[in-house]
């Protein structure tokens, strides 16, 4: 039975401990607050905009960080990025119902009003560039959203990356050869703050997949646990299959990976912390060569 309580479990951990539903979510929530405090997320000065898809993740980010909020007499913001798939659309509309109900500032951003297309309607070309249409979306979205939280004065995004997202980039970027972009993950999102660039961070850090799903079903948070219409079968998601199937063998091989990351973090920060970004001479966003990837995907889909 619940340890807590008594009352009928819902939820176990590896070490055997068991929970109800109301005793998860307060655990569930407890580990949230412990990864933002420890890591020191943000201050009571900061402006904080939750970064939402409508998925499970996101949703409970901002479910979380608006409780927080309304304890403390101030506002957040939710911020998302409509490409134009049906998919999205139906997420948006959900998010827009929760937004208005729990009385959140909610700014959709739309790729048809940004850049003059959805991203429905350049698959085609993506394909015939030999893209992926993950690596597309992420670029573009990702420099909407720094821009416009830039415009509404945010400094600091929340996005809904778990335990698990980042157990994946740890190997994926092992496995692509490219060690030092490992200085760019960690709870607190960059090697160091830079002007153009609105710092992220990651809430449900010490959290997994499988903690998120419970928690916004017992919160009854609308979302959809489907996977993107557009993914391709990406090298990311053959690194989450792999790592699936060792956690079945080995429960703990998510934390182990996470954790050893913490351990060198400092020292991948402080090898990298002298690079400079420079202004991307088109857009004259932050970028570190002459044009920013999202300048050059633009170009090359013209």
């Amino acid at each position: 039975m619940c340890k807590q309580c008594e009352s009928k479990p819902v939820y176990e951990l590896t070490n055997k401990r068991k929970f109800c539903e109301r005793c998860f979510c307060r655990f569930f929530e407890k580990k949230v607050f412990k990864a933002m405090r420890k890591y020191r997320m943000f201050s009571a000065k900061d402006r904080v905009a939750v970064a939402c898809s409508g998925g499970k993740d996101s949703m409970a980010v901002l479910h979380i960080l608006h409780k927080i909020a309304k304890k403390g007499r101030k506002k957040i913001t939710a911020l998302a990025v409509e490409e134009g798939t049906e998919q999205r659309k139906k997420l948006l509309k959900k998010l827009e119902k929760y937004c208005k109900d729990s009385k959140i500032q909610l700014k959709i951003i739309s790729f048809k009003k940004e850049y003059g297309f959805e991203l429905q309607s350049i698959l085609t070309k993506i394909k015939s560039l030999k893209l992926t249409n993950c690596y597309v979306c992420s670029i573009l979205k990702r420099w909407l959203l720094n821009k416009k939280a830039r415009e509404l004065g945010i400094t600091k995004i929340a996005t809904g990356h778990s335990l698990d997202d980042e157990a994946e980039a740890v190997i994926l970027n092992l496995m692509k050869g490219n060690p030092a972009l490992l200085a760019k993950l960690g709870p607190v999102s960059g090697i160091k703050q830079r002007k153009k660039l609105v710092q992220r961070i990651k809430p449900l850090y010490l959290c997994s997949s499988k903690e998120v799903i419970l928690y916004a079903k017992f919160q009854k948070l609308p979302l959809s646990l489907e996977s993107c219409t557009l993914r391709t079968d990406t090298f990311l998601a053959g690194i989450r299959d792999f790592l699936e199937n060792m956690e079945k063998k080995h429960p703990e091989i998510k934390n182990a990976i996470v954790n050893s990351l913490l351990q060198i973090l400092p020292l991948l920060k402080e090898k990298r912390k002298d690079i400079e970004l420079t202004s991307c001479k088109k857009c004259k966003e932050a970028s570190s060569d002459e044009l920013c990837k999202r300048c050059k995907i633009l170009g090359m889909l013209k």
